[in-house]
């Protein structure tokens, strides 16, 4: 089953320090540099990868663009990507996971059966893919656990671990 990564982009954008500082002096350039590490982290596990932005008060109506096999949505005026995750997660169910760290927006996926995980938590774990590729090795996870746990509890670490 392959998964399909929703991802809030300008919480996750502001999560990477090298473009959270270049946001403030061009902010098309940090889309673009937050999209080049999707494209790699996208290459190495081969998710689907779908970006929201939110329209930051724009007049026009909500539009897609497809660049190298990521799907970025810039919201409609009035729209935050919030509100786009919110309506379209509980769409994917089983194949999606929430990347935010909105905890309203998390809390709401999750009553609905979506996985979530922070920007943070996610880009460590581009980090350590794009390391295991360089290295050649695949890294010892730190989500096994020791003691067998719920059934829906490792169904979560499953869908994670593919992370």
């Amino acid at each position: 089953m392959a998964l399909h990564l929703l991802i809030d982009g300008y919480n996750l954008l502001h999560q990477m320090p090298e473009t959270a500082f270049l946001m403030q002096e061009d902010p098309e350039e940090a889309r673009e540099a937050l999209l080049a590490k999707l494209r790699e982290y996208q290459r190495i596990r081969r998710h689907k990868i779908t970006v929201v932005f939110d329209a930051w008060g724009r007049d026009e109506p909500r539009h897609e663009v497809n660049k190298k096999g990521i799907r970025i949505i810039f919201t409609a005026k009035g729209e935050t990507a919030d509100d786009y995750l919110k309506r379209v997660a509980p769409r994917e169910r089983e194949r999606a996971i929430v990347v935010t760290s909105d905890r309203s927006v998390r809390s709401f996926v999750e009553s609905h059966g979506v996985i979530s995980i922070s920007s943070r938590e996610f880009l460590d774990r581009v980090e350590a893919a794009i390391y295991e590729e360089l290295k050649g090795e695949i890294l010892d996870s730190p989500f096994r656990p020791t003691k067998r746990l719920p059934k829906k509890a490792r169904q979560r670490l499953a869908k994670l671990a593919k992370l």
